[in-house]
């Protein structure tokens, strides 16, 4: 035997073993590039038509780190990218994803699965089953993609989106066009958003609309996030200029800003900024401004405060009566059964108005306190005095008592006035309508005889400790002095008679203007 024969014989073998080995090798990988190990195939066969590619077929099993995609076939490419067909199943820990073909790149760590004309690709995770037209798994972040969006569905729960990035190890989900959630409980619309499935948060970045399910609860927004949990979040606008501002509503009750936020904590105060408003689901009365808080009081009710800004006062608009109520200051303090308001306060209801430093209205007992230089317009009468109280039924007056310092006056023209004025003084009305007032302590009255051709050439002055006027449609019927009258008759010639304090103040035109305006935007609103 030539034993040098079968030496040269054996090591010619083994070195076109390490050839066809090297060879296989580059083919797998190039030098730096992560591996893609084939752990499992019936066969490998090449194909002389192309030189460039192996195919894998039969119970094919490829191994990428801890990742597994098994199939029927695949095709290797030379730059290291296996495409598998036919049952193409990805597991990645405690997710899989099926397709009937996934491309397997080991240099951008991808597999890409596509769904063909009978079935979609399908990614089953803790979140449930996802599925879609085409997957992109990054197996190196295992992040996600849905680049042609997908469908979602885990128990009563279902989502659709036009394109989305699951980032698993984050529990995360990036959701953009036409978002749509269905959740048992809530319902959420939105353009873009992001749903922490771990914290039940979501996080809003485009026009959203959610929903629960009992309807107590509503809210649209732009930017947000919001608790799913507790309720709470912030929501804003787009900014300060967008047509729709953020808004959640609560039972009936709708609060409106460009920013505001819901604290999980009901001791923590609810805060709103830019452009605030507070209305009620049948648009029958609202409040808005500049800030707002809801503060939650020492007896458990809520307090709500809404300021004014630089450019506006905060308001008030109610509208349940015949005639509408609107109430302006630069604050607003609003309880269950009572409101108050401070400073630079005006009202305006049907024909009456008023203006005052501080306000306190006590709904309980239908009283309005009205402190600091109070005037009030009533059938184009003009009543002042130190303060004054309302007493209201059915909405309507039923009982004026000013105190201190009190008088009252009706301006006939630029020349003179009907006067009335003493220490204290009480309106009584009749179906709203001015009926009688009786003064007293300190009363004086100068009446002029408002039929007459020239009203102001002669008047009636008159004194007593109190006394008691008729009306009748705004005009005195009757004049009736109590305790020591004096009264004369006498020409006004020269200087017409003024008594002490009596001087005319009109409403102020700008505030008649901002209630006009304000009025025709709540109808047109309506």
């Amino acid at each position: 035997m030539n034993f040098q024969s079968v030496l040269e014989f054996c090591l010619k073998s083994m070195l076109c073993f390490c050839f066809v080995m090297l060879d296989f090798a580059a083919w797998a990988q190039d030098e730096g590039q992560t591996r893609i190990d084939i752990l499992q195939a019936d066969a490998i066969l090449r194909d002389q038509s192309q030189p460039d590619v192996q195919r894998l077929i039969g119970a094919v099993v490829l191994g990428f780190g801890e990742a597994r995609l098994s199939c029927d076939s695949a095709l290797r490419f030379k730059d290291g990218r296996f495409r598998a067909m036919g049952s193409a199943q990805l597991k990645d820990g405690n997710r899989i994803v099926w397709a009937e073909s996934m491309l397997l790149n080991p240099v951008e760590e991808t597999a890409i699965a596509e769904s063909n004309e009978n079935s979609n690709v399908r990614l089953q995770s803790d979140m449930g089953e996802i599925r879609s037209d085409q997957v992109e798994y990054d197996l190196d972040t295992k992040w996600v993609r849905f680049p042609l969006g997908g469908n979602m569905k885990e128990g009563e729960r279902t989502v659709t989106f036009n394109r989305g990035l699951f980032k698993v190890d984050e529990s995360l989900l990036q959701l953009g066009g036409e978002v749509h959630i269905q959740d048992g409980d809530w319902t959420v619309d939105s353009d873009s958003l992001h749903w922490d499935e771990g914290d039940n948060r979501l996080f809003f970045y485009g026009a959203s609309h959610v929903i629960e399910e009992a309807g107590s609860l509503e809210l649209r927004c732009y930017f947000g996030e919001f608790d799913q949990f507790t309720e709470s979040g912030w929501f804003a606008s787009k900014d300060s200029s967008a047509l729709q501002t953020a808004r959640v509503r609560q039972d009936d009750v709708w609060l409106e800003a460009d920013w505001l936020e819901i604290p999980s904590d009901s001791l923590q105060p609810l805060m709103a900024n830019g452009r605030v408003e507070i209305r009620d689901t049948s648009n029958v009365w609202k409040v808005w401004g500049d800030q707002a808080t809801r503060r939650e009081a020492a007896q458990g009710d809520f307090v709500v405060t809404v300021h004014g800004g630089l450019m506006q006062q905060a308001r008030y608009l109610d509208a349940s009566s015949v005639d509408t109520l609107w109430l302006v200051s630069d604050t607003i303090e609003i309880q269950t059964d009572w409101s108050r308001l401070w400073p630079e306060v005006h009202l305006i209801q049907g024909q009456a108005a008023a203006e005052c430093e501080e306000l306190l209205w006590d709904a309980s007992s239908d009283r309005i306190e009205l402190i600091g230089n109070p005037l009030t317009w009533l059938e184009g009468w003009l009543l002042k005095a130190d303060s004054m109280t309302w007493q209201l039924a059915d909405n309507q007056p039923e009982k004026l008592t000013a105190r201190g310092h009190s008088g009252l006056m009706f301006d006939i023209d630029s020349t003179c006035m009907q006067q009335i004025s003493g220490r204290n003084l009480e309106a009584f009305f009749a179906e709203g309508e001015l009926n009688f007032v009786e003064v007293k302590g300190n009363a004086e009255t100068v009446y002029f005889d408002s039929e007459k051709p020239d009203p102001c050439e002669a008047y009636n002055k008159s004194v007593s400790s109190s006394m008691r006027i008729d009306f009748e449609a705004g005009e005195i019927q009757d004049i009736v002095l109590l305790q020591k009258p004096e009264g004369v008759w006498s020409s006004a010639e020269g200087e017409v008679p003024q008594l002490a304090g009596m001087s005319w103040f009109s409403l102020p035109e700008v505030i008649k203007k901002a209630y006009e305006r304000d009025l025709t935007d709540f109808r047109k609103a309506n």
